[in-house]
């Protein structure tokens, strides 16, 4: 069986002439390999604009640092991989506060092993929601009032009133 990843499910603020749903997003819970390996890259693919001067400033920041502290290369490496490796896992959640920004909306969370399935889960659940009732089960209302019960009969539910007996039994 495949493993199961969790989507978030992200639609666009509503603009006239866009189609709804060629603008909905779905993001991965989990680590980015991309955005690991070549974090800058992963962000401007996205088009996280902000979260890329962020990086590249940060990084800079960090190996100036580094450098002027008199670490060693290996230590160097050692601590730009951790700071890769958090990028790696925190890329989606950059991504999700990015389509934030830009006025997304999150609709909900979708598990599925790929991201086609969890599109494909999603629209066919949301066509499912959106169906009318069908017409056997609530028709149009009806013209003519509901009947009044009988006078003297007081019913819960489907058991008529109970009523006390000589003797206390029931």
């Amino acid at each position: 069986m495949a493993s199961l990843k969790s989507f978030t499910v992200h639609t666009a603020p509503e603009q006239a002439g866009r189609d709804p749903d060629g603008a909905i997003r779905f993001v991965p819970d989990s680590f980015s390999i991309v955005a690991f390996v070549a974090p800058w890259a992963y962000f401007l693919w996205h088009r996280m604009w902000l979260v890329t001067l962020a990086y590249i400033v940060l990084a800079g920041l960090l190996i100036a640092a580094l450098v002027l502290a008199g670490f060693s290369t290996p230590v160097r490496m050692g601590i730009g991989f951790v700071f890769n490796l958090l990028i790696g896992l925190e890329a989606t959640n950059l991504r999700r506060w990015t389509l934030g920004r830009r006025g997304f909306r999150e609709q909900g969370v979708v598990v599925a092993p790929t991201q086609d399935d969890a599109e494909r889960r999603y629209f066919s659940e949301r066509a499912s929601a959106l169906a009318p009732l069908p017409s056997a089960l609530g028709g149009p209302p009806s013209v003519y009032p509901a009947p009044n019960p009988p006078a003297g009969q007081h019913v819960i539910g489907l058991f008529p009133e109970a009523e006390s007996r000589p003797g206390g039994a029931r």
